[in-house]
């Protein structure tokens, strides 16, 4: 009886042995991993260099570990695991005590001189676009604004806090720099901080503000701005607005990486006016269809369904023309302020320079004439040079 026992163990091992692989290779392919957000692996070319050098055998790990059967569903199966765990992170990303999903981040380390040099070359530049919009006849605003991890910073445990002396210095250093030109400064972090429960205005599964901080922040620079202006523009109030919420759950950036099995859940929610303007839309120089929220997927909400995510270029016009023509330009922050200050435009104009290389800030606003021009950063961007912190 003992063998036959063992005859069978054996017998369903090897078909597992055989059926695995053979079920992973006849299965359709996944191009991307939605929870991991990447690119998944290919199949590796047969070369005779690659054969040499072992790199073919060394594809084909990565292939059958990226497409080996019933992957999500093992990956799902870890996250539950480490998510029962205490205080372990996953896929890099904890879950604090009310629920939150964190960026785990490595301890606060920079050097002081460089930083110095880099924040001064900085600065030079903020201050040379504001003057250069200025003397185009135009107003420059600079908006910054804190990334979810600087609201929730208290709830990362004590060894996982990383400090903000860095986040402090670079913006401390832009709105000093600020000062020394005609820009409206729009510093967003002592708003939130002044408020009851500033973490009532971000999502608590992914790295930006909630509508309702977005609101916050349209409603702030709004009135900074018509502070400057003959004829003010619209500011929508919450009666002058018909808000929504999504059925769906909210996918967020941390969400995804535990494969949104935590116990904290979401719904996104947005604003139209009540009083309808009619527009037009256009995205990196195609037809778009009007619309400023647009759910991407059936099954979940996500905060790219704002505006469809980060476009290269939107061109939105409403053709009211007694109203002014703004530029904005910024990462995904700019999103759910796009679909509010559009309406109190002629024409509204976003960039994202992650994903537009035509022109740069200088040339476009040259080509544009725009009457306002907005940047939105968000706190960890302040001394970044890349994507929207490099223009000209």
């Amino acid at each position: 009886m003992r063998k036959i026992c063992n005859y069978i163990f054996l017998a369903v091992f090897g078909i597992i042995l055989l059926l695995v692989p053979a079920l992973s290779i006849a299965m359709p392919k996944e191009i991307t991993s939605f929870y991991e957000n990447r690119i998944l692996e290919t199949k590796p070319e047969l070369s005779i260099q690659s054969l040499a050098n072992g790199d073919y055998f060394t594809g084909w790990d990565s292939y059958f570990s990226d497409h080996i059967v019933g992957r999500t569903t093992l990956l799902k199966l870890y996250s539950g695991i480490q998510l029962a765990l205490p205080r372990v992170e996953v896929n890099n990303v904890i879950e604090s005590d009310t629920g939150a999903l964190l960026n785990s981040t490595a301890q606060e380390v920079f050097n002081i001189d460089f930083e110095k040099q880099n924040m001064d070359n900085k600065t030079e530049m903020i201050k040379n676009i504001a003057e250069y919009v200025q003397n185009s006849g135009a107003i420059y605003c600079y908006v910054g604004v804190p990334e979810q991890r600087y609201i929730y910073y208290d709830e990362y445990p004590e060894y996982m806090k990383m400090g903000t002396k860095l986040v402090t210095y670079a913006e401390e250093r832009i709105f000093d720099a600020l000062k020394d030109t005609n820009a409206i400064a729009v510093n967003m972090r002592p708003v939130f901080e002044s408020l009851e429960n500033p973490k009532d205005y971000y999502l608590s599964i992914d790295t930006h503000y909630n509508f309702d901080g977005a609101l916050l922040t349209y409603r702030t620079l709004m009135q900074k701005i018509n502070e400057r202006l003959e004829t003010p523009m619209k500011i929508y109030s919450d009666d002058e607005l018909v808000f929504h919420v999504s059925e769906s759950e909210l996918i967020g950036a941390q969400s995804r990486a535990v494969c949104n099995l935590q116990s904290r859940k979401e719904y996104i929610k947005w604003a139209e006016p009540a009083q309808s303007v009619e527009f037009t839309r256009m995205d990196n120089g195609a037809e778009s269809e009007p619309f400023v929220y647009k759910q991407g997927n059936a099954q979940f909400s996500a905060y790219g369904d704002y505006m469809s995510g980060d476009m290269g270029e939107t061109i939105i016009k409403t053709n009211q023309t007694d109203k002014p023509k703004v530029l904005m330009y910024g990462d995904s922050f700019t999103n759910p302020l796009e679909t509010l200050i559009y309406a109190s435009c002629s024409e509204f104009r976003s960039l994202d320079f992650r994903h537009y290389d035509d022109m740069t800030l200088y040339e476009y606003i040259d080509m544009y004439k725009p009457d306002i021009v907005i940047a939105v950063r968000d706190n960890i961007s302040y001394n970044m040079s890349e994507g929207n912190g490099q223009y000209c």
